[in-house]
């Protein structure tokens, strides 16, 4: 029994002077690592297990040099923007513009053809007004407005501003169509079809171009400006012919010279109304404008003559936008005959990549 208790113990001590000698095997000893500048990672001195990072699927990395993308599946682009005319408003105007049509059989428009109702003084005010994603000061309504003509109507600017956001409003335009619903006479709500939206795309398209044509014609016919001068002034005439009239309300005027006055008022509307016609004949003579009121095209005449006053050397570029709108116009058209594309979501920030100065 000694003898077998004797050889336990001599194993005993073999074994424990084995392990002494290998233990770094079983427990390695920590290796401090240096993993970053001034930042150290303690490990065993062994290999890490290898983990595989599941990268988020459609994530772009986005850089002012290059806008590296990061996997190469499907990404949103990224889009350059302006300083002042931001992708928010190419996003408002889509949705604006979308909301203006009406298909037909709805509760709305019950008759068989779609209605696209855009009205150009509305659009001016919205974004003259209100300068819907605009970077401007809204309180300032006449600084903001000629901070934004100073820069817009650049050539190189405008042809950066269609270079970079005719994709992103066709884009928009199609996120708006299939974002909007619309009331059947039945009360139901439908979405828009594909033969609604290549309809509302015609139209749109038909729409930007006769609006653009005209806008380039009076912003190069110097004989229109002359007519829309005189137009004014009758106006002014008018005023105060009306003025002259209702000042003599509280004096003891007599009955010949209120008629007098009464007189006048009318002789000043009819000279007033014969220019406006002669305004009128022109533009159409010179653009030949299909589907605008007389009311608009006086609107339009009168706004480019605004941008004439306000620097003369601007009708160039109110020209050139003019005919940039019939290209986009173009655009659009070409959209329409296509199928419904998959659209990315709106881009978020305004990136300023590639502005022209």
């Amino acid at each position: 029994m000694k003898r077998i208790l004797a050889i336990a113990f001599i194993l005993a001590l073999a074994g424990g002077y084995w392990f002494m000698q290998n233990r770094d095997r079983f427990f390695p000893k920590p290796v401090a690592t240096e993993v970053a500048p001034q930042r150290w990672q303690v490990g065993t001195g062994q290999p890490a297990p290898v983990v595989a990072v599941q990268e988020p699927v459609n994530a772009t990395v986005t850089g002012p040099e290059d806008n590296a993308t990061a996997e190469g599946n499907a990404t949103t682009p990224a889009f350059p923007a302006d300083e002042i005319v931001r992708h928010d408003f190419i996003e408002d105007l889509s949705s604006y513009l979308v909301a203006r049509y009406l298909p037909g059989g709805t509760k709305k428009n019950p008759g068989a053809e779609g209605r696209f109702d855009l009205n150009v003084k509305s659009v001016n005010i919205r974004y003259g007004v209100d300068f819907n994603g605009l970077n401007v000061d809204p309180a300032d309504t006449l600084g903001a407005r000629k901070v934004i003509f100073t820069h817009v109507l650049k050539e190189p600017v405008l042809d950066f501003l269609h270079a970079a956001y005719t994709p992103l409003f066709l884009d928009s335009l199609e996120r708006a169509l299939q974002s909007t619903t619309y009331t059947l006479p039945s009360g139901q709500m439908a979405v828009v079809s594909e033969a609604q939206r290549k309809e509302m795309l015609t139209l749109l398209a038909t729409r930007l171009k006769t609006i653009g044509q005209t806008i380039s014609t009076l912003a190069r016919t110097d004989s229109i400006r002359l007519l829309v001068t005189k137009y004014l002034e009758d106006m002014e005439s008018v005023s105060q012919a009306h003025l002259a009239f209702w000042n003599m309300q509280g004096e003891e005027a007599s009955i010949s010279a209120r008629n007098e006055a009464s007189a006048r008022i009318k002789t000043t509307i009819q000279t007033r109304e014969i220019s406006r016609q002669r305004l009128l004949q022109a533009i159409v003579s010179a653009s030949n404008p299909q589907g605008m009121d007389a009311s608009e095209l006086i609107y339009m005449a009168q706004w480019v003559y605004r941008r004439s006053l306000d620097d003369p050397g601007s009708l160039a570029g109110v020209a050139k936008a003019g005919d940039l709108l019939v290209r986009t116009a173009e655009a659009v058209q070409e959209r329409a005959l296509e199928p419904q594309p998959e659209v990315d979501p709106a881009p978020t920030g305004n990136q300023t990549l590639g502005q022209a100065e």
